[in-house]
């Protein structure tokens, strides 16, 4: 058997020993320096000498954080939901809306309502409902909604036992409550939200959602939200958006030349819907007119679900163009002329829906439309989103009404 040979122990001198310590601080330090790149430069905001910064002083360093960043939509949609480690869900969206005031092309803040109500849901999922109480009006294009829905269930996939439990607690999720007194755009998110919702609760097995869709969003009122709720199943396909999301869809979503063929295994309105969601995979095509009208013929079949096409296309581009009136403007006189009014109308309607202070673009989105000729279709739809959007009497209402020419006004304002 051969012996061990005895190592002897030595000890470096205390020459090394410093240096050895040095390393090793310098170490920790670089562990610290990447911790903290990750959170916002704001180590002011943690407290300084016994006083919480304001939420101006909170937004001008996220603005400066992101100042230098590639896009800094998507840097605003990760940092100012770190903020809610020293301020409230409330306080946060009052962040988001100065730094608005500061970047203009910070107008669509969709993804940063969710990420905000999921990280608050997140503290305590059992009160999602309170957080989707909690979520403001008339800013990030109701994302807040979204968002609650999606962290209470993202991790859950149900049997049909288990969902036919939590289909009376579903049943009256969108509906008026103590707390909750929604408008009917805020209503008809929380059913678009239920769409996604389902796709989480079923594993996104396409088929059991809609069935949940349809189950859910007829009302005994007669109103019926069944076409909002596909939206948000086929959305999902669509346009994951968080790492989970991709995990769910995952193998579902088809490629640009299958579209055709997955959306037609539907029919009727869940086709549309589909079809209509599947805009990502033609989005650089969809950047000139001619090929909006190629795209949302496909449905040219069914009239009525052609025409929605046309709606949801149109709101979709007046976001990606950043509500830029004259992009929006040129985009629309490039249609064919009976398309004109609509793409006015529905892209003025698409700004006061995604933040109430863009009221004057979208009046005056309306004023250029009436002098190409195509105008009333526009303020009629302003007519109808003055209580659609905005609850009859709020200050947004009168906002809106007395923001348009005095005929109009008028029959705005015998809407109360």
């Amino acid at each position: 058997m051969r012996k061990s040979k005895k190592v002897k122990k030595t000890f470096p001198s205390l020459k090394y020993k410093w240096i050895i310590i040095s390393v090793l601080i310098l170490l920790v330090a670089l562990e610290i320096s990447i911790l903290y790149s990750k959170r916002p430069i704001l180590l002011g905001a943690i407290k300084q000498r016994g006083q919480e910064k304001s939420l101006q002083e909170y937004a001008e360093a996220v603005l400066e954080k992101c100042s230098q960043a590639r896009y800094r939509p998507a840097c605003y949609d990760e940092e100012v939901p770190l903020l809610t480690e020293f301020i409230s869900l409330e306080e946060a969206f009052e962040v988001t809306r100065l730094i608005q005031e500061k970047d203009g092309g910070y107008l669509y803040c969709h993804v940063l309502g969710h990420n905000l109500s999921a990280k608050e849901t997140k503290k305590d999922p059992d009160k999602w409902k309170e957080v989707i109480a909690r979520c403001p009006s008339g800013l990030c294009s109701n994302g807040c909604i979204h968002g609650a829905f999606q962290e209470r269930f993202r991790a859950d996939s149900l049997p049909d036992a288990e969902i036919a439990q939590l289909r009376p607690e579903l049943e009256g999720i969108c509906e008026k409550r103590p707390g909750w007194n929604p408008t009917d755009l805020e209503q008809a998110t929380c059913y678009h939200a239920l769409g996604h919702l389902s796709m989480y609760m079923t594993a996104a097995n396409i088929e059991r959602s809609s069935t949940l869709c349809e189950e859910l969003s007829v009302k005994p009122d007669g109103r019926d939200y069944t076409q909002i709720c596909y939206d948000g199943v086929f959305m999902q396909i669509f346009q994951p958006l968080e790492p989970e999301d991709f995990a769910l869809v995952e193998g579902l979503t088809p490629k640009k030349e299958e579209l055709k063929d997955f959306c037609s295994s539907y029919e009727g309105r869940a086709k549309g819907s589909c079809w209509s969601e599947g805009w990502p995979l033609y989005f650089e095509d969809l950047k000139k007119p001619q090929n909006l009208v190629k795209f949302c013929s496909y449905l040219d079949a069914d009239p009525g679900e052609e025409d929605r096409c046309y709606l949801a296309l149109f709101y979709v581009m007046t976001a990606q163009f950043g509500f830029d009136e004259e992009v929006i403007n040129n985009y629309c006189v490039g249609l064919p002329r009976q398309r004109r009014g609509q793409c006015f109308a529905n892209a003025a309607s698409r700004m006061i829906e995604t933040d109430w202070s863009l009221i004057g673009k979208s009046v005056s989105l309306c004023s250029t439309a009436d002098e190409l000729g195509v105008g009333e279709a526009c303020y009629e739809e302003l007519l109808l989103y003055s209580t659609y959007n905005f609850h009859p009497g709020s200050e947004e209402f009168y906002n809106l009404c007395n923001s348009l020419p005095e005929s109009w006004k008028t029959r705005c304002l015998d809407k109360v």
